[in-house]
């Protein structure tokens, strides 16, 4: 009897064993590992938050990255640029482009659950409107000209003096809540309590906020049960605190943080990107690096002002180069100051490539002829004994002088002299002075494409068309481009504006720096697209996973 117990005991066992590897066979060959809800992702960030509040965070990327998340406006800003619905379900604007109609969703709620009405509007827009408001000068002035109408409580109209396309992109700054901020002086903005313990209307809600030596450490996220759109995918986002990019890289390395933003072609950045388990995402940014010409006549390089000489430099520089040696491949190729990908810029448009013997030949046209210098003996294209020779500035700090250095190496192969000099506070004590001759520029491109300020010629003394470019065609379309409505009509002036800029060449164009976002590759359905403000790489957050579940194969490709 004992013997059949033994026996019986025997064959289960080997028929648990069998099913058990049977059923690991299945498993491995017929089923897969697919994302799923849930989990926390946190992300590190240089810097510390001090206002989470849409009217102050345009002063701070670590608040404006809160807000975004936090915090929506009527409208928002897409990758390609353009203005999309956000809190407003429709728009209409009058055939003169003064009169701005807005219709207001109706199930949008603020988190504890008031609904989201025009009140909330005028208030938020009264605030920006005060002659104290703490925020950006600039958005106070442009709101002191515009009347804000109530028409009912879902609707708001917006009345403009004169009319300016780029209007609409001031719609997307996110609103206040009228009923908890009621009676708040605009001067007192800066100092409520709200700004670490906002309510907002948004896909998240601050959960958890945690300090440490009088500084905001980390701060939690969780997604707002009240809020309209789709519901996030991660259970928890936590946003952590470094004093410094090292600090951060080691927070990394030791998987104290998932992901981490902004690294310039650094060794940190490379050592970064070469951790195991990371992902680099490589983000065009809404800002261009140029060579800025001073196309004054008292600038001290007269050469500068003639279109064939701009025109040899531009073709003895070699970007891809540069791009590729000094950046380490963390730029895009920049040819107009309009960027990539975004509505207003011109694919089809000129792309200069290095040709020394095409600019060699430029400048013989123009009069010039080598000759050889003393004490150097370097071969130096001059013409009347006034040799091409001039300063570049650069801003000291960051990459910019060893780009500044790697422009001057191929323009001296040209037979050009050219003096390197790093600066401090370029913009404020040499390009606003107009004390240059070229200068190596990084400019930001904020919201709406509009490049009026730079290069209209009314900007040339007082304003930042600091290249002196005076060119009565190229203004006019810059201004009817910002009186129009028409999107196409508009494309087709900023069209005409990159051909005259590109033959022209008030400036040298060379890249445009790529934002690089390292990620832990445990993390799931991350996009990337262009952005305009470091805080536009969480515009697909709401589909980032961490959590996975295991499912047939068959329903893995029934998968979105």
């Amino acid at each position: 009897m004992r013997t059949l117990r033994l026996s019986l005991l025997f064959i289960a066992l080997g028929i648990a064993s069998i099913t058990f590897l049977v059923y690991q066979f299945v498993v491995s060959r017929d089923t897969v590992l697919v994302p799923a809800e849930g989990g926390t992702y946190i992300e590190g960030v240089v810097g510390t938050p001090k206002h989470i509040n849409p009217l102050l965070c345009q002063l701070n990327e670590a608040d404006r990255d809160l807000c975004s998340l936090v915090f929506s406006g009527l409208t928002r800003l897409n990758e390609s640029g353009e203005v999309v619905p956000d809190l407003a379900e429709t728009w209409s604007i009058s055939e003169d482009g003064l009169t701005y109609a807005f219709k207001l969703r109706q199930d949008a709620r603020w988190e504890d659950g008031t609904p989201v009405t025009a009140d909330d509007v005028l208030f938020t827009t009264s605030l920006i409107k005060q002659s104290d408001f703490p925020g950006r000068k600039d958005i106070s002035e442009l709101w002191r000209q515009v009347e804000v109408t109530k028409l009912d409580d879902y609707a708001v109209q917006f009345r403009l003096s004169q009319p300016y396309a780029p209007f609409i992109d001031y719609t997307a700054i996110g609103l206040l809540p009228k009923h908890i901020l009621a009676g708040t002086p605009a001067a007192n903005l800066d100092k409520i309590p709200f700004n670490q313990q906002p309510k907002g209307n948004g896909p998240w809600r601050v959960a958890e906020l945690n300090t440490a030596g009088g500084r905001v450490s980390s701060i939690a996220l969780e997604p707002s049960s009240t809020y309209f759109g789709p519901r996030p995918k991660l259970g928890r986002f936590v946003l952590r605190y470094y004093p410094n990019t090292q600090s951060l890289l080691d927070a990394f390395r030791n998987g104290d943080v998932d992901g981490m933003a902004d690294f310039s072609p650094t060794a940190e950045a490379a050592e970064a990107s070469g951790l195991p388990n990371a992902t680099t995402y490589s983000m065009p940014s809404a800002r261009f690096v140029a060579l800025m010409i001073n196309l004054r006549k008292d600038n001290g390089a007269l050469a500068l002002t003639e279109l064939p000489v701009r025109q040899a430099l531009m073709l003895a520089l070699d970007r891809e180069a540069i791009i590729r040696d000094v950046l380490e491949g963390r730029g895009i190729l920049a040819d107009t100051p309009f960027i990539p990908g975004t509505w207003a810029h011109d694919a089809g448009i000129r792309s200069y490539s290095r040709d020394l013997g095409q600019a060699r030949q430029l400048l013989r046209d123009a009069g010039y002829e080598i000759a050889i210098v003393a004490p150097s003996n370097v071969e130096v294209w001059q013409k009347g004994g006034e040799p091409i020779a001039f300063t570049l500035l650069t801003p000291e700090g960051g990459i910019y002088p060893q780009v500044a250095e790697a422009v001057a190496r191929q323009w001296r192969e040209l037979g050009v002299q050219v003096t390197v000099i790093p600066v401090r506070n370029i913009v404020r004590n040499f390009l606003a002075t107009h004390q240059f001759q070229v200068a190596l520029t990084e400019t930001l491109l904020d919201g709406d494409p509009d490049p009026f300020p730079l290069w209209h010629q009314s900007q040339a003394n007082a304003g930042q068309n600091f290249t002196g470019w005076e060119n009565a065609e190229a203004s006019q379309w810059l201004e009817q481009a910002r009186t129009t409505t028409d999107r196409a009509q508009r494309f087709e002036l900023y069209r005409r504006f990159q051909e005259k800029f590109v033959e022209e060449l008030p400036a040298l164009m060379l890249y445009h720096p790529a934002f690089d976002y390292i990620i832990s590759s445990r993390v799931r359905n991350v996009q990337v697209a262009p952005i305009v403000y470091p805080s536009d790489r969480f515009r697909s957050l709401n589909e980032w996973m961490i959590n996975t579940r295991r499912v047939l194969a068959s329903e893995a490709t029934l998968q979105p």
